[in-house]
């Protein structure tokens, strides 16, 4: 409620929409979007804020890649080949860096040799609930230090887990042979 003239009003509501990725209830923005990665305006906003943290570039590589890939699966957009694509090495690089010693060097030949794997069977997979899991909200109210690693960590944790059903797949993707075109 706001006071105006020693009588009190009631605010004027805002407006919100919520992201059909991570599902966060956020203001309205009207700012740009991602060509194929499904988040609100708003929820973009909050990534593009959070990939420009201060804190967040010296943290090192690892935690760099932990959340663009924890953001771009936990927002997979609609089925078609670009998403389908950015999910598909999303995943494959929190696997890597959850489950397979968690350094970025491994993602180097995994992520530079995807456009020779033209007979990889890569395949739209259909999205989890997201209802359980942290989002990039998180990791911005955690703050520095500490508290924004560990976030960032069990933000991306929190995103692979829900995926869970789909793991074989992308563990599958990750081990096939590479086979170069030519």
């Amino acid at each position: 409620m706001s006071a105006v003239a020693g009588a009190a009003v009631p605010d004027k509501p805002q407006v919100t929409t919520k992201c059909p990725g991570c599902g966060l209830t956020l203001p309205v923005y009207g700012g740009p979007t991602h060509a194929y990665v499904g988040a609100s305006p708003a929820c973009w906003q909050l990534y593009c804020r959070l990939s420009a943290d201060p804190f967040a570039r010296r943290e090192g590589t690892r935690l760099r890649r932990l959340v663009v890939d924890a953001y771009a699966a936990q927002h997979p957009g609609t089925e078609h080949r670009r998403a389908t694509q950015s999910v598909a090495v999303h995943l494959m690089g929190l696997c890597v860096l959850l489950e397979r010693d968690g350094e970025t060097r491994r993602l180097n030949p995994v992520l530079g040799r995807m456009p020779a794997r033209k007979t990889m069977d890569l395949h739209w997979l259909t999205p989890p609930d997201f209802k359980r899991c942290k989002t990039a909200a998180d990791v911005l109210e955690a703050g520095a230090a500490d508290a924004y690693a560990d976030s960032a960590e069990a933000w991306a944790k929190s995103v692979w887990a829900a995926w869970r059903p789909h793991h074989e797949t992308v563990r599958a993707w990750l081990d096939a042979p590479c086979r170069h075109a030519g």
